[in-house]
């Protein structure tokens, strides 16, 4: 994660958002006033959706975890898929 201030901010915001986007990392910026803001690549924010919506569900994030934990228990099975 990198830290800029907002000047700085705005006067490199087309680099600091292709190095951002390329490394898949956050970026904090800091206004005058000592509070800050993070900008995230849209690929991360679209992830971090995802998964607030998956988890949203309390029967689905019960499912989820347990397949995940299945998974880690080496619980798994492969199915073959059935084209229409």
């Amino acid at each position: 994660m990198t830290a800029y201030s907002l000047k700085y901010a705005q006067e490199n915001l087309e680099r600091i958002a292709e190095e951002m986007i390329e490394n898949c990392d956050e970026t904090v910026v800091t206004l005058d006033s000592g509070k800050a803001f993070v900008m995230i690549p849209m690929e991360q924010y679209e992830s971090w959706k995802e998964t607030q919506y998956l988890m949203s569900s309390r029967a689905n994030r019960e499912q989820l975890l347990k397949s995940i934990e299945q998974s880690r228990a080496g619980q798994t099975f492969q199915r073959d898929l059935i084209e229409p």
